[in-house]
């Protein structure tokens, strides 16, 4: 009894590790011996395989050869072609295969519609921008907070991604109004007493991402209050790992993504003080790669173009404070450029050998925008952001690192939406 108890077990393991958790990498060992150097005891290094470095490797490869032998084109940034790659997507059905983003269309968007004003504010035209406000009042017909789909509970990231989607359509005068009030009720309903926010009612994660949208959508609304931000600063400074970087919640690993997440809401808190910056400097620092020159989202792991935003941002919310530059700006340009565009097909993908979708083309595009700006804070405001080209013709906009968008798009937002104050109960588009 106790053999098939152990044997069905390790077969449980098994299966949890291979579909639930993942495939296994198998790690190859190796023994690597140095004949020359004559040690007073003698000892052979292990050197460890793994598919990862082993991925690195031909990355690097292609990286490099990319540097070498691109197109004199992709020196810049080729605009048409994305734009190409867009709006065929907002003009055609998408596969069967995007069924599984059904609860991610306002992202889609988002995703969208931010890299069509990236790029030139005047391609997102008033039909596309009307169609953008149809959509999103099709989902949640109430004005929020959005789902992300027809008939699905609210969820934050969908409300953040839809409030970022309506920023993006101030040329239209709009009677359509944002229910401020039924947001900043359900945004206290997902608040947690540890200072985290739940993403959705009555099951959700708990992380810094949910801290960031709350934030931004009540920022942006200008719904902020005590009640709302009790305790959010000792949680988000709980998840700095040893690292310097943050996790998604304490004693987590650090990561991109998360870092950005847990950086943009301390801005917003002005409690970027409260933290380590020395070592998150130095881990954001070391999230570029030299022989790539684009940035990682982790220790150990391959460059990717979504984190040109997701660190780039971080860093440059960071400058902005007057803490540093702590990223080769120039570097991750030529990234960008040379390794993120493709001869084969439009649009902008993570690395060499794999498609464009949506979600790089934006946040490649806004990594772009962070190499061609300085940038500097105001009256140590979240909304009084300046940014300065550093080059004689930028490529694309200037981002709002902290909220994702164009700093046009965020000061438009927030003339709109008048003084911030809860006496506003709705706020017309």
């Amino acid at each position: 009894m106790a053999i098939n108890s152990a044997t069905r077990a390790i077969k449980k393991m098994s299966y949890l590790r291979t579909n639930v958790l993942g495939r296994k990498r198998e790690t190859i060992e190796q023994e690597v011996v140095d004949e020359e150097e004559v040690m007073e005891i003698r000892t052979s290094n292990t050197g460890l395989i793994t598919e990862t470095l082993v991925e690195r490797e031909e990355l690097i490869n292609e990286c490099l050869e990319l540097y070498e032998k691109a197109p004199e084109k992709f020196n810049h940034l080729q605009k048409d072609s994305h734009k190409m790659f867009l709006e065929y997507w907002l003009n055609n059905p998408l596969p069967s295969g995007f069924k599984s983003l059904d609860a991610s269309q306002p992202w889609l968007l988002y995703w969208i519609g931010n890299a069509f004003k990236t790029m030139n504010p005047t391609w997102l035209t008033n039909d596309y921008q009307k169609r953008i406000l149809d959509k999103l009042w099709y989902i949640s017909p109430t004005g929020g907070p959005f789902s992300g789909g027809k008939h699905q509970l609210p969820h934050l990231a969908a409300t953040y991604a839809a409030i970022n989607s309506i920023a993006l359509c101030h040329n239209l005068d709009d009677n359509r109004e944002i229910n401020k009030k039924a947001i900043y009720d359900w945004l206290i309903s997902l608040k947690t007493p540890s200072g985290a926010f739940m993403t959705a009612r009555p099951v959700g994660e708990q992380d810094v991402r949910g801290v960031y949208t709350a934030l931004s959508i009540a920022s942006l609304l200008g719904i902020v209050d005590s009640k709302l931000t009790s305790n959010v600063t000792e949680f988000l400074t709980r998840c700095q790992s040893y690292e310097g970087g943050f996790g998604g919640c304490p004693n987590d690993e650090a990561h991109g993504g998360y870092t950005f997440c847990a950086v943009a809401s301390l801005a917003m808190l002005n409690a970027l003080d409260k933290v380590n910056i020395d070592a998150l400097l130095s881990w954001c620092s070391s999230r570029q790669t030299k022989e790539e020159k684009g940035l990682n989202g982790r220790s150990n792991k391959l460059t990717d173009g979504c984190y040109s935003f997701w660190v780039g941002g971080t860093a440059a919310i960071l400058e902005a404070y007057g803490y540093g530059v702590c990223i080769d700006k120039d570097a991750l340009k030529q990234y960008i450029l040379k390794c993120c565009q493709s001869e084969e097909s439009p649009g902008l993908r993570d690395k060499p050998g794999t498609q464009a979708d949506f979600y790089h083309t934006n946040y490649v595009l806004a990594g772009l925008s962070i190499c061609e700006h300085s940038f500097m804070v105001r009256n140590n405001s979240p909304f009084d952001f300046v940014a300065t080209p550093l080059v004689p013709e930028p490529e694309v906009e200037p981002i709002h690192p902290i909220f994702g968008l164009a700093i046009l798009d965020v000061n438009n937002f927030i003339n709109r939406r008048g003084e911030p104050s809860m006496s506003n109960l709705s706020m017309k588009v």
